[in-house]
């Protein structure tokens, strides 16, 4: 047994560039495998942790700008209903920051009570036009950090108070948009006036009986337009779909990884072994055993694949 290990690892140190090569290709393909499986398993477990934590509420209600008085007259008397909030949402917002730029922002003004998002560095925006709240994936793409600056159309400058995690779509830049909370209180002292309201957020006593609350928000609607609604469930059916996406890029990587590295092991292999044929009938000849022989070689790849697999 010595004989073998002696002679599998004085073969693994011979290869020289041949098995640092074979080296590289196995730990690429491991890692490109271990990275797929990994953030698999992340997005298969982590939209409940995250929809959790930001308390993201059971019903997400869109419509054209109204009142908010007159939404919350029909809210108000729905079935099963817990909580409700109310958010005004602007799009196509020019956004500046850290040298970043867009034209497509989303600005979501929100409302003192249950936010529908976690605020996971830095604290949430006070009663002040002049705080924001930026969406944790626009931090990372644009680099920002709590304390930047962020300009904003017809605003100005802006600092960044806090980073958050809204669970009810994927982060930016998979989503196009990228998003960014503002206080309404502090956007109607600001600019005067009352802001109309065009999202509403619903939680509910029994989340199972969502059905029932849908049915009756549907039959009180009239009046209110381009009505949509959007379920807990439904958030995490898109966003399973963006992750099938993404996971299904990340195999594809893998696989094309791990035949390359199957190539390229098979042909050094190929090539090995015929360098390795005097040598091979040498051994035999002075009285090494097929399994000694067959042993060493065996010890000289595991020398090569099990650490690169590993790391």
């Amino acid at each position: 047994m010595r004989a073998v290990l002696a002679e599998g690892l004085r073969r693994a140190r011979a290869g020289g560039r041949r098995t640092i090569l074979a080296a590289v290709g196995v730990a690429l393909a491991a890692a490109m495998l271990g990275t797929a499986v990994t953030v698999a398993y992340s997005l298969s477990t982590g939209f409940e942790r995250a929809a959790d934590r930001a308390d993201l509420p059971d019903v997400l209600a869109r419509f054209a700008f109204a009142e908010r008085a007159e939404v919350d007259e029909r809210v108000r008397a729905l079935p099963n209903l817990a909580a409700r909030e109310y958010r005004t949402e602007f799009t196509r917002i020019r956004l500046r920051a850290n040298g970043e730029r867009t034209r497509r922002g989303i600005v979501h003004a929100v409302r003192p009570g249950r936010r529908g998002y976690a605020v996971v560095e830095g604290r949430d925006m006070r009663s002040s036009a002049e705080e924001v709240v930026v969406e944790r994936g626009v931090a990372r793409a644009w680099d920002l950090e709590v304390g930047d600056q962020m300009r904003i159309e017809d605003l100005g400058s802006t600092r960044v108070v806090g980073i958050a995690v809204g669970p009810d779509n994927v982060a930016f830049p998979l989503a196009s948009a990228p998003r960014v909370y503002l206080s309404a209180a502090g956007l109607e002292r600001r600019f005067g006036g009352r802001l109309p309201v065009n999202v509403a957020l619903l939680w509910t006593h029994d989340r199972d009986r969502v059905d029932v609350t849908l049915q009756q928000a549907r039959a009180t609607s009239f009046g209110i337009a381009d009505l949509r609604f959007v379920t807990r469930d439904g958030v995490r059916v898109l966003i399973d779909r963006a992750a099938g996406i993404v996971i299904a890029l990340l195999v594809a990587l893998s696989l094309v990884a791990l035949g390359a590295a199957g190539v390229m092991l098979g042909v050094a292999a190929h090539a090995d072994v015929q360098r390795r044929l005097p040598a091979l009938g040498v051994q035999r000849a002075i009285g090494f055993d097929r399994r000694t022989v067959a042993g060493a070689h065996a010890v000289s790849a595991g020398v090569v694949a099990l650490p690169a697999g590993a790391a």
